[in-house]
């Protein structure tokens, strides 16, 4: 389901994109893909929600197996990664290949700035009103109003108006 206003540049594609849904006024960037192969939430129509006026950068991945929730008015700069799947990999004598996965949702607030090269991991949340540096990996949740960095992501500061 594809909201009004939206627009999306050249080779962005879908794999099963009728478990997609935007909101008004998005913006997709070229070479975007979304790639819900399966669907493991059984409730839900969709597996990836996307928000009013998003604006997702180009080459950026959003692999969801069950559930990738993405606020209104949140960036994602370019050749980001957002995956709410996982290996299982507790059993040493079977190959990880064979152990299956583990499923958790993602959700990114609203007004949220996800910068460049940023990886977000199975079950991660990230707060309203958050950024995430650059070349960041978030492997646990995100408080609002927040500004993270690094791999594994850590705290660095309160965005301004957001200090405690």
């Amino acid at each position: 389901m594809i909201g009004i206003g939206c627009t999306f540049e050249h080779r962005v594609s879908f794999l099963y994109g009728w478990r997609t849904r935007f909101g008004n006024n998005c913006i997709v960037d070229a070479y975007a893909q979304f790639k819900c192969p399966t669907s493991f939430e059984q409730t839900k129509r969709h597996n990836i929600e996307i928000g009013n006026n998003v604006f997702i950068g180009r080459g950026t991945i959003i692999d969801s197996n069950f559930s990738v929730r993405i606020g209104n008015n949140t960036f994602i700069a370019p050749t980001c990664f957002i995956t709410d799947t996982n290996h299982n990999f507790e059993f040493p004598n079977l190959p990880i290949r064979e152990q299956g996965g583990r499923y958790e949702p993602v959700d990114i607030g609203e007004d949220v700035w996800i910068g460049t090269h940023t990886v977000i991991v199975a079950g991660v949340s990230i707060g309203n009103g958050s950024i995430v540096a650059a070349n960041s990996t978030v492997t646990r949740d995100v408080p609002h109003g927040v500004i993270v960095g690094g791999s594994p992501a850590r705290f660095l500061k309160y965005r301004p108006g957001f200090e405690r």
